[in-house]
């Protein structure tokens, strides 16, 4: 018969601090995190852009003239692709500015009509819940009331932080000069990710440990695989969702369509709940145009849209890029949103899907590894002299 030994007490204070020491590792990597999350937002704002231009800047890199060598040649590409990308975002936002212009200009003239309206409607709710309210016990009518006054707390809760957010952020003076340098440090860096990723990658490895290059190779891998599918994925959604709001909206005769289609383009990139955001300003847009009508059209209209696209179109785009079930792709929206603000909405869910299948792959090999079995050291309840047979002489 064998036994085993109990766990000592130092087994136990060792196991304890290694998980304090781990709890505290994890916390500070949380805090520097968060210190440096604006470098981060900018970092994948950059590696978005990097990752849609370097299928062309590798194929314009093949067509190497032989006067050039095969680095200048890709210094050069690198160089006129970057140029040529952020002047065509220029020209197409100038492009764009006219008619927006124009728009906002229009809204702001029929803007008292839009009030009127507004009034009129709240006076026409005003007296319906009025009379409604009347017919009620008192028992519910007091219990409205409360319901009526803590709304009314919390709604002038919400616009006084609201209002001392805004005065925050017009005093600071600092972030208007921030936001220069992130402009001009975004083509830089855009330029570096395109010109000279190859050595970055070696010199990653170079500071990784012998023990976790794989780890860092399969890390890699996946990024550009789910990044570069996920963003050139969410840009052609963001293109059908635009156009087809558009002309959805041009056939019901929609104000500002131009306006609310590139708005619906844009939120279309936060997954799950993009398509919802950009409707509620068109829904809001159709009731003040011409009332409960055209609004329920277009609550069909973009309803239908969003099932199209997520029923039919997005599966055939993306695939099994991202594959999240949509209460996670929520809670990671809630947290990344938390910490990177805008720019975590829009990637969160693809790092979270990488992290997701990178830690999957370590436990897929962490199981098909040869196990090493361990020697334990048992005690007998036989003494020396029954084992040797000689009574220790």
């Amino acid at each position: 018969m064998e036994r085993r030994t109990a766990t000592s007490p130092s087994d136990w204070a060792t196991r304890i601090l290694w998980l304090i020491m781990t709890l505290a590792l994890i916390a500070l990597a949380l805090y520097v995190v968060w210190s440096v999350r604006q470098v981060i937002s900018l970092m994948f704002i950059c590696g978005a852009i990097a990752y849609l231009l370097i299928p062309l800047v590798d194929w314009l890199s093949r067509k190497r003239p032989r006067i050039f060598s095969p680095l200048a040649w890709r210094g050069v590409v690198s160089l006129l692709v970057t140029l040529g990308f952020f002047v065509l975002v220029g020209a197409a936002t100038v492009a764009f500015i006219a008619p927006f212009v124009n728009e906002a200009r229009d809204f702001l003239r029929d803007l008292p009509r839009y009030q009127e309206q507004l009034s009129q409607t709240a006076a026409d709710w005003q007296r319906a819940y009025q009379a409604w309210y009347e017919g009620l016990p008192p028992q519910a009518q007091q219990w409205l009331d409360q319901q009526r006054e803590s709304l009314l707390r919390s709604l002038n809760r919400a616009t006084d932080d609201l209002q001392a957010t805004i005065q925050g952020a017009l005093q600071r003076t600092g972030v208007l000069l921030n936001l220069v340098v992130e402009l001009f440090l975004v083509p830089v860096v855009v330029f570096y990710l395109l010109f000279d990723s190859h050595r970055l990658k070696r010199e990653t490895l170079r500071w990784t440990p012998p023990r976790y290059v794989r780890l860092a190779l399969n890390l890699m891998h996946e990024t550009n695989r789910v990044m570069r599918g996920y963003i050139v994925a969410q840009l052609i959604l963001g293109v059908i969702a635009g156009i087809a709001t558009w002309i959805g909206l041009q056939l019901m005769g929609v104000k500002y369509a131009a306006t609310l289609a590139l708005f619906a383009g844009i939120a279309r990139a936060i997954p799950v709940i993009g398509p919802v955001v950009a409707s509620i300003p068109i829904v809001l847009i159709g009731l003040i145009q011409e009332g409960f009508g055209l609004g329920l059209k277009l609550t069909l209209f973009l309803t239908a849209l969003f099932v199209i696209e997520h029923k039919m179109v997005m599966p055939k785009i993306i695939g099994d890029r991202v594959d999240l079930h949509p209460v996670l792709v929520i809670i990671v929206l809630l947290i990344s949103g938390k910490f990177f603000g805008l720019m975590g909405m829009f990637f969160g869910v693809p790092v979270a899907v990488i992290v997701r299948n990178v830690t999957a792959a370590q436990q897929r090999r962490t199981r098909t590894r040869p196990k090493v079995h361990r020697l334990s050291v048992s005690e007998r309840a036989e003494p020396l002299a029954s084992r040797t047979g000689t009574g220790g002489q």
